[in-house]
């Protein structure tokens, strides 16, 4: 009862009779008694961006990125270009901000399910630069629905996953882990998607307590699948709560802090992409520095923003002296909408 009221959505066992009577007592005995097991239970997870870039991604890895526009692990991918983490793979639903990585040739493949820079009229200089020099990365391609039935056979510890809607498409002919099958119980035709598991995955949220259990809402996206595959998991997050919090509103977990690796707390860790709760977007100033198609503005930001910082905190600070305060207050929600509060018990 007690590890279901933190991970209400983790596959644990199916058990029957007095042990699992005994199993369920003894969780709720220590959950209950929860200062007293404060060890036991909150073993912390908590460091610095740099420590948690630097600790648990390398060179070479596969790494999903949370968010498709909103809460992406802006902070942590800056970081990684900061320490130059190179020959990555990297698996995000889009490409706005990891864009940046393969800017500064640091991606070996991109496994994704749209990439707008193929299209001349909506191309950034971030692909500009990568090909100009001979870094454009091997690109994998899904739908949305393919990628995320991929890591969805990933987060499930199984080799694929069926699926009717990539049959009437071309992507099987140019992604070798797109396969036609026969059904084994009907015979009919249908296609798999093999299973995705990332090296690393790094997930930014709303809150998580020093554990690690993660709580994001608003727009999910592929997040839960895909931090669920990944077999290290980094949570950036805008505040460390206390666990009451986490059991209060369990459902919000989306995943365990038996999982994560490193919890780093981060506010303002997705701008300038938005975060449900917690701030707007500010795309039209990243877009003019990344995305007008000049070296000389792409450059700018970068040695501004990027390499003339050591961590979220400077960037923000640095930000508010050029923008004001008030540009960050006004990035704030105005009118705050609050969910009715559920009722949780034993």
């Amino acid at each position: 009862m007690g590890f279901a009221a933190l991970y209400p959505s983790y596959p644990l066992v199916e058990c029957s009779g007095a042990g699992c009577l005994i199993f369920i007592r003894c969780w709720t005995f220590i959950f209950q008694n929860h200062s007293k097991f404060g060890v036991f239970l909150m073993n912390s997870k908590v460091m610095s961006m740099k420590q948690a870039i630097k600790s648990f991604v390398a060179p070479g890895d596969t790494v999903f990125f949370s968010g498709m526009q909103h809460g992406e692990p802006v902070a942590a991918i800056h970081e990684i270009i900061r320490q130059k983490i190179d020959h990555l793979t990297i698996v995000p639903a889009l490409t706005l901000t990891a864009g940046l990585l393969i800017a500064e040739g640091l991606v070996d493949k991109l496994v994704t399910a749209f990439v707008r820079d193929l299209f001349d009229k909506r191309r950034s200089y971030t692909i500009t630069k990568a090909r100009k020099n001979g870094a454009y990365p091997e690109l994998e391609e899904y739908s949305h629905f393919g990628l995320t039935l991929a890591l969805h056979a990933g987060e499930m510890g199984i080799s694929f996953m069926p699926t009717k809607t990539l049959l009437g498409s071309d992507l099987a002919r140019y992604n070798k882990n797109i396969r036609t099958l026969a059904c084994p119980f009907t015979g009919e035709k249908t296609a798999a998607v093999r299973a995705i598991n990332p090296d690393v995955g790094i997930l930014h949220v709303q809150r998580a307590d020093q554990a690690g259990n993660a709580q994001k809402w608003g727009s999910l996206g592929m997040d839960r699948m895909g931090i669920n595959a990944s077999r290290k998991i980094i949570v950036t997050t805008e505040e460390i709560v206390d666990s009451k919090v986490i059991r209060s509103d369990p459902n919000r977990t989306i995943v365990p802090g038996a999982r994560v690796s490193a919890v780093v707390e981060e506010p303002w860790g997705a701008y300038p992409i938005h975060l449900a709760g917690c701030y707007d977007s500010d795309l039209k100033s990243y877009l003019a520095g990344i995305e007008g198609g000049s070296a000389e503005t792409f450059e700018e930001y970068m040695k501004e923003y990027v390499y003339g910082v050591e961590s979220r905190a400077e960037l923000i600070r640095k930000l508010k002296t050029i923008k004001g305060e008030e540009f960050f207050e006004s990035l704030k929600p105005k009118n705050m909408v609050f969910s009715e509060p559920i009722r949780m018990g034993i």
